[in-house]
């Protein structure tokens, strides 16, 4: 098993870009074990810690990337989420002001009124012990995800903070132990990053900031050759999910109807046909919703014809 610790990486990377120098090189088939830092680039570690754009200047660390042996343009590279454990027992969140959905005064002034001076403004530690996360008298359950995962696109560079075709900071629940992400492979090696870890979140990550943690990510690296996808997929025990997100010219609701259909032409390799999977998907399908921006579309796998 290989390992990418924080010594290994030295440098974490604030964007996903066929530019970034490999971390490690890894076989098909092979497992490694990634450590990630939290979203806070590791600086609030306590009640009144303050972030220094300075020194980090952005969001989002990611580790990597890992260039994967013998990914080229048009095939798949398979990652399975293995396991995600904590690396201290505690996570950090926030209410983010610039959390601009909930509107601005030009456009939405009774949201903004209602909000603007109310608003918390520290960062808060709560406590993760136990399968536990404490948030003041509140117990709620550890449900670890991965916030962001993707490869590198061929000519671009594309920020951490942002989702993308490639996957990237999709911050989708259901990215979690057990799960088999599928994405799209443009550049040679397929150049994996991977961070952003949350203690919990939910759907839609409304206030901004999940339970941001530090930690060790175990993740199992394949390749599919010569299939060329345009979106992430992702495989859990239940559901195909096919994955989009927002963007110039895509609205949520536009992003839905993407995610879908990349879902059916994931079930018509099933041998669904289109019609029959776009009625099915109406009666049985359901939306995992990401940061507002990236939308996992799914259906469950028990009524589906076995490959």
């Amino acid at each position: 098993m290989k390992r990418l610790t924080f010594e290994d990486q030295k440098e974490f990377c604030y964007t996903i870009s066929p530019f970034n120098k490999p971390r490690v090189v890894v076989d098909p088939g092979d497992t490694i074990v990634v450590d990630t830092e939290d979203a806070m680039s590791g600086q609030i570690r306590k009640e009144g810690d303050k972030r220094n754009y300075g020194k980090a200047p952005f969001t989002n660390p990611l580790s990597g990337p890992i260039y994967v042996k013998g990914a080229e343009k048009g095939d798949v590279l398979v990652v399975e989420v293995k396991d995600i454990k904590q690396k201290i027992e505690q996570g950090v969140t926030l209410v983010s002001k610039w959390w601009w959905y909930l509107g601005h005064k030009p456009s939405a002034n009774v949201v903004s009124e209602f909000v603007e001076s109310k608003m918390p403004s520290d960062y808060r530690i709560l406590p993760v012990r136990d399968g536990k996360v404490q948030l003041g008298t509140f117990y709620l359950p550890y449900k670890p995800m991965i916030g962001t995962i993707g490869t590198a696109p061929e000519i671009e560079s594309i920020s951490s903070y942002l989702p993308s075709m490639y996957g990237g900071n999709m911050d989708l629940p259901c990215i979690t132990k057990g799960c088999k992400l599928y994405l799209p492979v443009k550049v040679g090696g397929a150049l994996l990053h991977v961070g952003d870890v949350h203690a919990l979140q939910g759907e839609g990550e409304i206030s901004g900031t999940a339970i941001e943690m530090p930690a060790e990510v175990t993740l199992k690296v394949g390749i599919i050759k010569n299939k060329e996808i345009l979106w992430p997929r992702i495989e859990d025990s239940e559901y195909l999910m096919g994955v989009a997100c927002t963007g110039t010219g895509r609205t949520l609701e536009d992003t839905i109807r993407i995610a879908f259909v990349n879902l059916v032409e994931w079930m018509e390799e099933y041998g669904v046909e289109k019609w029959d999977a776009w009625m099915m998907c109406c009666f049985l399908g359901k939306i995992t919703l990401g940061n507002i921006w990236s939308v996992a579309a799914g259906f469950p796998k028990m009524y589906l014809p076995k490959l």
